[in-house]
């Protein structure tokens, strides 16, 4: 729930948050409800004001809720005198009336706000250096130049390069359509035919279209942060329609048989390796990055580093009996605690992690040899079919989050809804 308005998650994400300041007050709310050791803010939501207590004719409910006031609150740490200081930005976004257009920009606004408190920003700095004089924006920086220091900013932080090498392919674009100008002369028009023109003129998706607009709101995001221009245009841009993909299918009963099978006979390494993801559900990235030292045998728990995590939590996961078996089959126990689960090809166990696509390339041999490549199986399908077998078997929503290690049962039950075509209907209809 966000606010007092049951319509979005406390989940989503959202935009730009050197947004405009409402008054903040002093808040004592209890220090318990952050952890220090990991942030110094409680996580920021929307909050979308009271529900309407009656709908004017001609109105609608959403229509109503979006005349209010919203913003997105949060409380930030104030070391000085020790309690969490509340507050709220809309950066004039309350001038949108339409609920669909405002749930966009409020959004957008949500996930900037998280992006630049995850990376540092601090608020109360920020509010008490208000009144100071400006800082000179620096109105020669040129948009190549601008990307290359973006570029190198994520390769500092250690971001994946396969992630910088998407920023970088659609910022350049960006950069063919524009030409090399300043950075502060960009404006939202500018932004907007250029998402336009790729869509039609290189068929983007929806996909391609959404993730070329966020890209363009994190480069700006970066570049406001660091005083090359005083606004971000790419706030607040409109969106599009993703098809949902149809990767990661969970398999029919007969051709996990045959998979299993082949596996059996010719590659014992992904064969260990989707039955570890089975039983376990841990990701494939995450199973790679596994040391022998984040194995318990003795209290059957596999903890997967904040580090490693996707979610950035350390969260155990349980070792079933079956799974346990195996590993102690291979020799969990005999191994120096810093080497990795899945390091050797040959030996499974091994002192180096395991190149990136490795385990799916040896995955993809399989269903090519099955003539199995046109199902859309991957790694992942392993996983889902954990989880429809589990909920098959009776699990409840709360155990499911709990063996997949999300954040909330919101998530869970979003994951569930694309699994649930393969969860048959067994029981008969109430008689009338």
């Amino acid at each position: 729930m966000i606010g007092s308005n049951p319509i979005f998650s406390t989940e989503q994400a959202l935009g730009n948050s050197r947004a405009v300041f409402v008054k903040t007050v002093p808040q004592t709310v209890p220090l318990a409800r952050i952890s220090h050791a990991e942030t110094s803010f409680t996580t920021p939501f929307i909050h979308t004001g009271k529900l309407p207590q009656r709908i004017p004719r001609g109105s609608s409910k959403l229509a109503e809720i979006a005349k209010n006031k919203w913003y997105v609150e949060f409380h930030f740490h104030d070391h000085k005198i020790d309690v969490l200081r509340r507050f709220r930005l809309s950066k004039n976004l309350n001038r949108i009336k339409d609920y669909l257009q405002k749930h966009d920009a409020f959004s957008e606004l949500l996930a900037t706000c998280i992006n630049d408190l995850n990376e540092g920003w601090n608020p109360i700095t920020e509010q008490e250096t208000a009144t100071d004089l400006p800082v000179a924006i620096n109105h020669t920086l040129h948009l190549r130049e601008a990307i290359e220091k973006f570029l190198e900013y994520h390769k500092s932080k250690g971001n994946r390069p396969k992630t910088i090498g998407s920023y970088k392919s659609k910022l350049m674009l960006f950069t063919d359509h524009l030409g090399d100008v300043t950075v502060e002369n960009i404006n939202d028009s500018h932004i907007t035919d250029f998402l336009n023109t790729c869509e039609k003129t290189r068929q983007w998706t929806g996909v391609t279209y959404n993730f070329a607009r966020i890209t363009l709101n994190n480069f700006f995001v970066y570049l406001k942060r660091n005083k090359y221009v005083d606004a971000n245009p790419a706030t607040g841009l409109e969106s599009r329609k993703e098809i949902k993909t149809e990767l990661h299918q969970v398999f029919s009963d007969e051709d996990f048989t045959k998979i299993m099978s082949w596996l059996r006979q010719n590659d014992p390494y992904t064969l260990l390796f989707v039955k570890t993801i089975y039983y376990t559900c841990i990701r494939p990235k995450e199973l790679r990055q596994t040391k022998l030292k984040h194995i318990n045998m003795e209290y059957d728990r596999i903890v997967i580093p904040a580090t490693i995590s996707k979610n950035k939590k350390a969260i155990p996961v349980q070792i079933d009996a079956t799974l346990k078996k195996e590993l102690l089959g291979i020799g969990v126990k005999d191994y120096p605690s810093e080497f990795y689960l899945f390091g050797d090809i040959n030996n499974i166990i091994g002192p180096t992690m395991i190149s990136e696509n490795k385990p799916y390339n040896r995955f993809q041999a399989c269903l090519k040899a099955l003539s199995l490549t046109e199902k859309n199986y991957t790694l992942y399908s392993f996983k889902h079919l954990s989880n429809v077998r589990k909920y098959l078997a009776g699990w409840t929503i709360a155990e499911i989050c709990a063996a997949n290690r999300h954040s909330s049962l919101v998530e869970t039950e979003t994951y569930l809804k694309d699994l649930i075509k393969f969860i048959p209907v067994t029981k008969s209809v109430p008689i009338i």
